[in-house]
């Protein structure tokens, strides 16, 4: 019969343990992610595209020191930056503190205490000859208890828990990472943008100038014709109301210059009236370069909001995994030793030895419901990441386009407008020349030279406004980063034992 029991025990454990795990049927992922082709931008980059990413210095195109400056003091001092580098220490140190509570964990202590022990009535009492004999258990019920313990505990983590939550913080401390990285270059696109529009803004305060001196001109004539009796009054209201008009318009124009430098002194980090010692931009023109080849398939990791995303997808795959892993019987090695006595003085004896040795094995027997529903909201976190992962890529392609498209529209609107400006131009020479001859008035010369300074001033708006989309095409390209070049470890999808692009695609996808 004994022989029996032994030949039976083992495999009664492993039916009882394969009894209490839990079945995952009809859990999955409903959202899978989507892969742009080559030819996703076919119709908006063109064809033969072979053109470079761009470079993690593109700032230095511009060849303007003061924006150098700017930029370094905005990476050094911005706030933004600031939190995004905090947030990367808390995801590291979460990802240690989860390193040290798995594989080998020890504890130790001691204790030192006074108590009174039980003195039961007729507990140790003897008879001898009919008559009862009391005897006192202990002598003294007031004792010291006293111990000195360590114990070892080995997670075995046999079915890839612990692993899957190491990956799913690995995954996390990158994309705060890279969240740091979106946040650099979001920060320096932001910055160049302002300065771009700062240049506008100063460029259009020499034309509104001009324009206010031009004007003056005008109404001069006007009132010394209208004093003369050859022009009626009318005239001269109409060149009053234009000045007047030209003069809010400055004072605008000089508003929004202030409220740029402002801007840029707060995005610097040193305080808004850093922005108010700045000198006019010197800004280099910047050619534009060719789209890079393979652009919607190479831009999944040349983005950092996408390479966030999709470590964060990852993240959630892995946090599936450990909870599948739960289903299964957790089986941990356990091992205690240490010396425990009434008093102090017994306590190093041999008679005080204690401890104990083997495996601690816990199987999910009433934990069914409550893993199967984990699941379930893993995989539900699973589709927010993977959906969210999709919402970044199209964006991104859809940023990448628009910029394109609009890039076009400008330049088919600077090629009129620089036509424009050769027509104005032709017309001054010629109200001068006809001025020379004695056949036309100099109030017609001004007159042609206002329309030309408003040709001008359209042609400035739209080279600046060419500028600003140039730098938000480097922007959508990703501004030079480059997943594969961050600085500090690798990022965590690079290596074998974490979870890839492909990864995300395998059979958690039904």
């Amino acid at each position: 019969m004994r022989s029996l029991v032994r030949r039976s025990g083992p495999p009664l454990l492993i039916a009882a343990a394969l009894t209490g795990c839990v079945s995952d049927a009809g859990l999955y992922a409903n959202v899978k992610p989507i892969k742009p082709s080559a030819d996703t931008l076919s119709q908006t980059v063109g064809a033969g595209a072979d053109g470079a990413w761009p470079a993690p210095d593109w700032v230095k195109r511009y060849r303007d020191p003061q924006l150098d400056e700017l930029v370094a003091e905005a990476l050094q001092n911005n706030p933004d930056l600031q939190i995004a580098r905090a947030r990367v220490g808390a995801a590291q140190a979460q990802l240690e503190q989860f390193s040290s509570l798995t594989g080998l964990t020890g504890t130790a202590g001691a204790t030192v205490s006074k108590a009174r022990l039980p003195q039961p009535v007729d507990a140790a009492n003897v008879s001898v000859g009919g008559q009862q004999i009391p005897v006192q258990l202990f002598s003294d019920p007031v004792v010291s208890p006293a111990a000195l313990f360590a114990g070892l505990s080995y997670q075995l983590d046999l079915w890839g828990k612990n692993a899957a939550l190491t990956r799913s913080l690995l995954s996390t401390r990158d994309a705060t990472r890279i969240d740091a990285e979106q946040a650099r270059l979001t920060l320096t696109v932001a910055l160049v943008s302002l300065y771009c529009e700062l240049d506008r803004a100063i460029a259009m305060q020499d034309i509104l100038r001009q324009k206010q001196q031009a004007a003056e001109r005008v109404d001069a004539v006007l009132r010394e014709r209208g004093a003369r009796g050859l022009d009626n009054a009318y005239d001269a209201a109409d060149a009053t109301l234009k000045q007047s008009r030209l003069a809010s318009q400055q004072a605008l124009n000089d508003e929004r210059i202030k409220l740029t430098e402002l801007q840029l002194g707060v995005l610097t980090g040193r305080g808004a009236e850093r922005g108010l010692s700045l000198r006019r931009p010197q800004l280099a023109a910047a050619a534009d370069a060719p789209m890079p080849a393979q652009l919607p398939v190479d831009l999944l990791g040349r983005r950092p909001d996408i390479v966030a995303a999709r470590l964060r997808a990852e993240a959630a795959l892995a946090n599936v995994d450990a909870t599948r892993a739960q289903f299964y019987p957790d089986v941990n090695l356990v091992a205690f030793a240490g010396l425990t006595a009434l008093t102090p003085a017994a306590l190093f004896t041999r008679a005080a030895m204690t401890g104990s040795v083997g495996p601690a094995i816990s199987l999910p027997v009433f934990d069914r419901t409550r893993l199967r529903a984990q699941l379930g909201g893993d995989y539900a976190n699973v589709d927010a990441a993977v959906s969210l992962y999709n919402k970044t890529i199209d964006e991104a392609l859809g940023e990448v386009a628009r910029q394109l498209t609009s890039l076009r529209t400008v330049d088919t609107l600077a090629v009129e407008q620089t036509r424009a400006v050769q027509a104005a131009s032709r017309i001054v020479a010629i109200a001068e020349e006809r001025h020379r001859r004695g056949i036309g008035m100099q109030k017609d010369v001004t007159l042609a030279d206002l329309s030309l300074l408003d040709e001008r001033a359209q042609q400035v708006d739209l080279q600046g406004r060419r500028r600003l989309l140039q730098v938000a095409l480097v922007g959508a390209l990703g501004g030079g980063f480059d997943e594969r070049k961050v600085a500090g470890a690798p990022i965590s999808h690079f290596q074998p034992a974490f979870f890839s692009h492909a990864r995300i695609t395998d059979t958690h996808f039904d």
